[in-house]
């Protein structure tokens, strides 16, 4: 009687080398893909912006804002000048900045200044703070050329939303983040989840902002910082906190980000 045995061994090695090859093909497509994954996350390019100071004028809205708040919570001595400076800290440490620290008038403070955003919005007549000139083109053209674009601002997220569909730009943005889903600026954990969302690498991103807290939230992500003149903190205090250059209009910005992190590939 002939034993079948020999035969099912054969077959056992055979159907072995054959998963044993499909583990390799599996393998090669893997380490494929990661290494495409790779490539592609290193031709990508990321410009993160600040918003009040950087990309709107926003300044007298906010001082304005800042002030009707103080005089409806009692603290009637707030000037143009410090609302101004307050600007960019994020409204409740703005808060707690204008009140001493004292935390029970900070929060009256918040309480009343988001209620009055809330009211004139509800009104339908809110002032409408301009972009400065140059910022929708800049934009459109840096898209054009590959980049992709984020704002990580101490504002909150109505605030951001409204502007951002007043003017008509918030296409152009491929990630967005404010005060009430991350920490506030100097914080860099807004600059890293926009890197990890866009996956795109530290050395390919880039902060554009106009105050100190913009200069320490890219130094605390590790990425560079690109200065602008024409915000609320002078070009001294943004050089001396790491600013690799200060740029004077948005027609040299873009220049700047390409000398920064230049296209690869």
């Amino acid at each position: 009687m002939t034993s079948f045995v020999p035969y099912q061994k054969q077959a056992q090695k055979q159907a072995q080398k054959q998963d044993q090859k499909q583990d390799q093909k599996q393998d090669q497509k893997q380490d494929q893909k990661q290494d495409q994954k790779q490539d592609k996350q290193q031709d990508l390019r990321l410009a993160l912006f600040d918003f009040d100071g950087t990309l709107c004028d926003s300044a007298e809205q906010i001082a304005s804002a800042i002030k009707k708040a103080g005089r409806d919570v009692g603290l009637l001595d707030i000037n143009d000048e410090q609302a101004r400076q307050s600007i960019g800290q994020g409204l409740y440490h703005l808060a707690l900045s204008i009140t001493n620290n004292n935390s029970d008038k900070a929060n009256e403070f918040f309480d009343a200044y988001r209620h009055n955003f809330r009211t004139e919005m509800n009104s339908g007549n809110i002032y409408i703070s301009p972009l400065f000139e140059g910022v929708k083109k800049c934009l459109t053209s840096l898209v054009a050329a590959g980049w992709l674009t984020g704002i990580v601002t101490n504002k909150g997220r109505n605030g951001l939303n409204h502007l951002l569909v007043a003017h008509e730009i918030d296409e152009l943005f491929d990630v967005t983040y404010t005060v009430d889903e991350k920490q506030p600026k100097p914080s860099p954990e807004m600059a890293i989840d926009a890197m990890k969302a866009c996956s795109v690498e530290i050395k390919n991103t880039v902060l554009i902002g106009d105050t100190i807290y913009d200069a320490q939230c890219a130094a605390n992500a590790g990425i560079s910082f690109v200065g602008v003149s024409w915000g609320y903190n002078s070009s001294d205090i943004l050089s001396q906190n790491g600013a690799r250059i200060i740029v004077n209009d948005f027609a040299q910005l873009q220049t700047s980000l390409d000398d920064i992190i230049p296209q690869i590939g």
